[in-house]
């Protein structure tokens, strides 16, 4: 028999078994069969079906529990996918930001190259014109006198300067400095020798050495450069041990130059020329020349690629009848 339909059949049952009961007060019946309650297994197993009843209610519970359970799990699951999804959200917009960020701070690092390279470009550009003004300057120099170079720096100062800035730069591309030389071999002097410094520059010959100096050019770069023509200066005759000539032997007039240098020399006292090797036409050729101004060469080293070093010594003194048939 159906589950189910056992719940009304006992109902039924337990109605009849009540008439009868009614009955045998009635006519003597045995109250315990007339209730059914003897051995009859009929009545035994209808109770059978209530636990079973119990049992669906408890299922019904559990069912009830197991969706209760379903769909809390499923809205920690909805609420798990919101969660996942805002997180999406938040790292996409945290991504944009990032990417925007990015992509301004590329913008910034493209300016600063720009700007950089537009700085280098003008940096080059002025170098060049420094370098340009330097060269021209430096011809006008061979050029000249030294009157007229005195001349013309004394009416642009400004040029003065241009020209030894392109001389720094010259110099710095320069394999050795013929100054280093220069103030090498002078440390080797007893410290009492007087030195001249003719076409001094920035007057870094003094700076360097121990003995006095006197720093001549022809414009006053310092207060401790006497601004003069090199073919006249205002140091007395027969005063100082050494003179130096170091790139600095310029213009038309080299011949006096070098008279004044051995005005102001003591005799016995050392010429000391560093110059350009592409100056020279004939090496030789100017050493006899120099020698006729009253010196004799005490060594020449032209091994070098750039530029020659020529000593000399004063054996005399000339005066002004045999500088003038010179």
């Amino acid at each position: 028999m159906p589950i189910g339909w056992s719940v009304l059949i006992s109902k039924q049952n337990r109605s009849n078994g009540n008439e009868r009961s009614n009955k045998t007060k009635n006519g003597n019946t045995d109250i315990t069969e007339a209730n059914g309650k003897g051995s009859n297994p009929k009545n035994r197993k209808r109770k059978a079906p209530q636990a079973e009843n119990e049992d669906n209610d408890d299922d019904t519970k559990n069912d009830g529990s197991k969706s209760s359970g379903k769909r809390e799990r499923t809205k920690n699951h909805e609420s798990s996918n919101l969660s996942r999804k805002d997180k999406k959200e938040k790292t996409k917009h945290a991504d944009n930001q990032n990417g925007i960020s990015t992509a301004q701070n590329s913008v910034e690092i493209q300016k600063k190259h720009s700007a950089a390279a537009d700085g280098d470009l003008r940096s080059k550009l002025v170098e060049r014109l420094k370098g340009s003004r330097f060269r021209f300057i430096n011809e006008q120099l061979y050029k000249t006198t030294g009157e007229e170079a005195k001349k013309l720096f004394q009416e642009d100062p400004d040029s003065f300067t241009a020209y030894h800035e392109g001389y720094r730069h010259q110099i710095a591309q320069w394999s050795m400095n013929p100054l280093d030389r220069m103030i090498k071999s002078i440390k080797k002097l007893p410290k009492d020798t007087i030195v001249a410094d003719f076409g001094c520059g920035e007057a870094r010959l003094a700076q360097s050495i121990p003995n006095q100096t006197y720093s001549l050019d022809l414009v006053s770069h310092n207060s401790s450069v006497i601004a003069c023509d090199m073919a006249n200066t205002p140091l007395e005759s027969n005063y100082v041990n050494v003179v130096v000539f170091c790139l600095s032997l310029m213009g038309t007039n080299l011949l006096d130059f070098i008279l004044e240098a051995n005005r102001v020399l003591k005799v016995g006292g050392l010429l000391k020329i560093a110059e350009v090797s592409s100056r020279f036409d004939n090496v030789n050729e100017f050493v006899a020349n120099v020698k006729k101004c009253g010196f004799t060469l005490v060594n020449k080293d032209t091994k070098h690629k750039l530029f020659y070093f020529i000593n000399f010594k004063k054996e005399r003194t000339l005066n002004k009848k045999e500088s003038s048939s010179l």
